[in-house]
């Protein structure tokens, strides 16, 4: 089996024209290109570009992974509060109805 990288870049030739793509592996048989430049005059070029957008690609990802981690923890605990402040109130009018204590006393 091999361990293939989920984001890598590919050089391709065009004509003259060298282009640089940021590549993203969704299943083991396709791949879709996230972001890709092109007109490079040469391969190191290309290359250079390559490894310098795909390391601030993925440091952008794990940045907004980050943040959307961080807002789902906050959303789960503001939903437990809400949860718990619903079961307290719930109780409270349990506890304080007025005709689950008076109208079941024998005449």
């Amino acid at each position: 089996m091999t361990t293939n990288k989920k984001y890598d870049y590919r050089v391709t030739q065009e004509k003259t024209d060298w282009i640089a793509e940021i590549t993203r592996r969704v299943t083991s048989k396709k791949t879709t290109v996230s972001k890709s430049q092109n007109g490079f005059a040469t391969e190191a070029d290309a290359k250079a570009w390559g490894e310098k957008e795909l390391a601030l690609f993925l440091e952008n990802l794990t940045k907004r992974n980050k943040r959307d981690f961080e807002q789902h923890l906050k959303n789960k605990k503001d939903k437990a509060s809400r949860e718990e402040a619903y079961q307290q109130k719930k109780a409270e009018l349990k506890n304080t109805d007025p005709e689950s204590s008076d109208s079941k006393t024998p005449d």
